[in-house]
């Protein structure tokens, strides 16, 4: 029985999961629990997770089970994702929950439940179990939870440069730690956090245009990557921020070809991501997902990272740095597409 804490989930992943066999994941923030049900995955570094839907199981309850017991004749575990459960899927669970013997690890992502939800209980209650609540959090808490994301990465802010940040990005958890994450990449290799840092990443980037340079760039558009490469301007947060912009971009399409890995149409995982997309760039993250497979997109990344470290050592050359290494990607994408 293991009743777990948020601070202690990552240690229970990396420690506790290889004698366990699944952890519940409830709480009224959809898109935390969301988002720790996929930590699950890239910490275990298991590979795609097999994502069964709930309501299948009505039709077929002993799935749950048989896949659950079926260990890879290598001995690999396997996860097993089953995202939306309730008290409903209890008599579909029982068998998994109070199973002893190691087996597969199985992830149940729900929404809130009561502490008097059965579910909830059989999970807390099982020897093999944990159980992890997630709760909203207030302004202050959340304040507290970038402090320590930031800090990760060996950065930190004043009060003043915290307080821009989130009146522009707003109090929204999950979108709060995205654009902290971006942040992050952006100051690579520095101690502190500006102003201009926050507003070049954070900032309002649409006079610029940074998701329609992007889009250019992935659907292989050379006129309009030149385009707008040649007014590329160094004093402008926008262009600035650029980099950091299109890096996070590529890391959430992985994130979603992941889920399209694990049999995911692009329309359902562009749907069902959090945040939401803007509804005008739909069509252009469904298409880009079609597009590029998984390493193809980490290749991009990993070129743009080798940008943003030559901008810093020669930031007089960056606007021709960034331009040609749009290009060359816009390139790659063309001759993938035609």
């Amino acid at each position: 029985m293991a009743v777990l804490r948020e601070d202690e989930f990552e240690s229970f992943v990396h420690r506790r999961s290889a004698t366990m066999n699944g952890i519940l994941i409830h709480g009224s923030d959809l898109s935390a629990v969301s988002a720790l049900g996929r930590k699950v995955n890239l910490q275990a570094n298991s590979g795609a997770p097999m994502r069964i839907d709930p309501a299948s199981l009505k039709e077929n309850p002993g799935r749950l089970s048989d896949e659950f017991r079926s260990i890879s004749l290598l001995g690999d575990r396997q996860i097993l994702l089953v995202d939306g459960v309730d008290d409903s899927h209890l008599k579909f669970l029982s068998s998994v929950l109070s199973e002893l013997k190691l087996a597969n690890f199985v992830v149940l992502l729900g929404d809130a439940l009561g502490k008097t939800s059965k579910l909830r209980l059989a999970c807390e209650a099982s020897e093999k179990f944990a159980s992890l609540a997630i709760y909203e959090e207030d302004a202050a808490a959340l304040a507290v939870r970038i402090r320590k994301q930031l800090g990760s990465d060996q950065l930190s802010w004043s009060s003043e440069v915290e307080a821009i940040f989130f009146d522009l990005v707003g109090t929204d958890r999950s979108t709060a730690t995205q654009e902290a994450a971006k942040l992050s990449l952006y100051c690579l290799g520095q101690r502190q956090v500006s102003i201009s840092d926050v507003e070049a990443v954070c900032g309002d980037t649409a006079d610029f245009g940074a998701d329609q340079l992007i889009d250019a760039v992935l659907g292989g558009d050379m006129n309009t990557t030149d385009r707008m490469g040649a007014n590329l301007d160094a004093d402008s947060a926008g262009t600035r921020g650029i980099l950091s912009v299109f890096m996070f971009h590529l890391t959430r399409l992985q994130s979603l070809k992941m889920d399209m890995e694990r049999g995911q149409t692009a329309e359902m995982v562009v749907r069902n991501t959090k945040p939401t997309i803007f509804f005008k760039r739909k069509s252009a993250f469904m298409a880009q997902l079609r597009n590029f497979e998984l390493q193809e997109l980490i290749d991009m990344q990993q070129m743009i990272s080798v940008a943003m470290l030559q901008t810093r050592k020669q930031p007089d050359l960056f606007e021709a740095l960034v331009s040609r290494t749009l290009l060359s990607l816009a390139r790659s994408a063309r001759a993938k597409l035609n």
